[in-house]
């Protein structure tokens, strides 16, 4: 199984929609997909990340299946702060080292993405095991065959690198801070089993390939 977080194009807050350009690097996402087999094609049920998925399920000839759950996360934390925005430069400037554990009580926003993220995580999980593949320590244990092939999930930046750090199993600030998730970008996983027990590897990250 592989995962395609992408994110939505250039986008229109104010209207939940796409600017100009993000219509534009949507259309070339769309058709840089073209040869690119995807199995399943995903969605949040936001404006700007359906409308990013129409451009590529149009050129596929594919539907679209939207999830409630890849919503882009509240990670707002006051004062028009976003947690994903908080830089490397705020995150380390202290000479912290963050763990696994210990990060929520260690930065800013880590009392009110603590929750934000776990309930993130489990919905995760539960959609993962629909698939017929159980969380089970640091990867998933196959207990059915399930979907497997590309799965593109179209969605937000703060999914993302929420979902990044469940897989790889790096603390939230770290990633946050140090990983880029630029608009209409993708990010690639694939999960490498043995065993029937599988854990997720990252093969490429904030892929802007279309637009360059």
């Amino acid at each position: 199984m592989r995962l395609m977080l992408i994110r939505h194009g250039d986008p229109d807050y104010a209207n939940d929609s796409l600017t100009p350009l993000g219509h534009e690097q949507a259309k070339l996402l769309a058709e840089a997909l073209a040869d690119v087999r995807l199995d399943v094609l995903y969605a949040s049920p936001m404006g700007r990340a359906q409308l990013t998925a129409k451009y590529t399920a149009d050129r596929k000839g594919m539907p679209i299946t939207t999830l409630d759950w890849l919503h882009e996360l509240d990670g707002h934390y006051g004062d028009g702060r976003w947690a994903w925005n908080l830089g490397g430069a705020d995150t380390f400037g202290g000479g912290e080292v963050f763990a696994m554990g210990d990060w929520p009580e260690r930065v800013v926003y880590g009392s009110h993405m603590r929750g934000v993220a776990t309930a993130f995580w489990g919905q995760f999980d539960a959609f993962m095991a629909s698939l017929g593949h159980e969380r089970e320590g640091q990867g998933y244990r196959c207990v059915r065959e399930g979907e497997g092939g590309t799965l593109a999930l179209f969605c937000h930046a703060g999914v993302t690198l929420t979902l990044l750090a469940h897989l790889l199993q790096i603390p939230l600030p770290v990633v946050y801070a140090q990983f880029g998730c630029d608009p209409s970008s993708r990010t690639t996983l694939c999960l490498e089993a043995r065993d029937g027990f599988g854990v997720f590897r990252l093969e490429s990250l904030n892929d802007m390939s279309h637009v360059r």
